[in-house]
């Protein structure tokens, strides 16, 4: 089985030396928790002030990569039953997790629920490891994955597919603003589109300043919506880490790589990394919302005085596969598919 921290982190009182990660990656300068990340109130999406919203959105996209957001019509409780779910998942007994665990490394079916350690670029190396747990699973439109994902807690399929439900709802509202925002054509990303749960668990850990949750990295996918309530992420502004700040009941949204694309390079995904803390655990709830086939500059964006900067990719067969190789980093990910490359 996986050799999973939340089976085994309680007992250390150090480091180990497989997840002590080389010193220029280790988080040894102090970041500034900052209060100036932006909120966007997307209750006021569908009215008169729309239009002001949307630049807001586009605006936090450009100058930080991320924004929070806040009257987003989640319903409290259910956001804290998820992760009071997901808490009680990575607190389960380890031969309960087993069944999820034994395969991460090898498991062909990318919408079965699996269980890893570190990242997806680590779990099968001798390479350092990151100080987390992940539970990955697809979570689609018609349901039918379920029967794949956690039977317990009992009431978990329950509670994450009416989770995963309202969060596509919230990721169709941020990306018709994006669209808009754009000057895209109405419906642009109204195609299917994949869904996934990564939930990140951070245990307790004896020195910060030896590893991380996870390293700096561009997520691969059109935009992450992220539920949080213990302070750990990090955001790259102008070459210099900063903290965000958890707000209570508000999701952080960031854009991906595949943005980047589709804007023709002209607005950029933003570097982010997660740190741990000494004194207590941190969970957080990702809903990755991904491309369903071929990611391309947008055809209304780009002509003589604006040509394209990257190819036409499928992003399950072409992307994906560099993205999760040791070669990618950062916006590394996107040499190969440049037009000059």
């Amino acid at each position: 089985m996986a050799d999973l921290l939340s089976n085994w982190s309680s007992t250390l009182e150090a480091v180990p030396p497989s997840h002590c990660i080389p010193v220029h990656e280790r988080p040894l300068d102090p970041v500034e928790i900052v209060d100036n990340i932006p909120v966007i109130d997307l209750g006021k999406a569908n009215g008169e002030e729309r239009s002001v919203v949307v630049k807001e959105l586009l605006k936090a996209f450009e100058e930080y990569g991320f924004f929070q957001i806040i009257n987003h019509g989640v319903p409290v409780d259910l956001m804290d039953e998820a992760m009071k779910v997901y808490k009680e998942f990575f607190s389960l007994p380890a031969e309960e997790k087993a069944e999820y665990a034994k395969d991460a490394a090898n498991n062909t079916n990318r919408g079965a629920a699996t269980l890893y350690s570190s990242s997806a670029k680590h779990y099968d190396s001798e390479e350092h490891r990151y100080w987390r747990d992940v539970l990955e699973h697809s979570c689609n439109l018609d349901g039918k994955d379920k029967i794949t994902w956690p039977s317990n807690p009992p009431r978990y399929r329950e509670v994450i597919g009416a989770y995963g439900d309202e969060l596509r709802r919230v990721s169709k509202v941020i990306l018709g603003m994006v669209a808009e925002g754009l000057g895209l054509e109405a419906g642009f990303f109204d195609k299917e589109l994949g869904q996934r749960m990564l939930v990140n668990h951070y245990p307790a850990c004896p020195d910060p300043s030896l590893t991380l949750g996870v390293g700096g990295h561009c997520d691969p996918n059109l935009i992450t919506i992220i539920q949080q309530e213990v302070y750990g992420l990090q955001i790259l502004k102008d070459d210099k880490w900063i903290g965000v700040q958890a707000i209570r009941n508000a999701f952080v949204v960031n854009s991906g790589l595949p943005i980047t694309v589709i804007r023709n390079g002209k607005l950029a995904s933003v570097a982010h990394r997660v740190v741990t803390n000494t004194t207590q655990s941190r969970t957080s709830i990702g809903t990755f919302i991904c491309p369903h086939d071929i990611v391309e500059p947008a055809k209304s964006l780009v002509g003589p005085e604006n040509p394209p900067q990257f190819k036409s990719f499928n992003w399950g067969i072409d992307f994906m596969p560099h993205y999760l190789s040791k070669k990618s980093v950062y916006h590394a990910s996107l040499e190969p598919f440049k037009i000059d490359a």
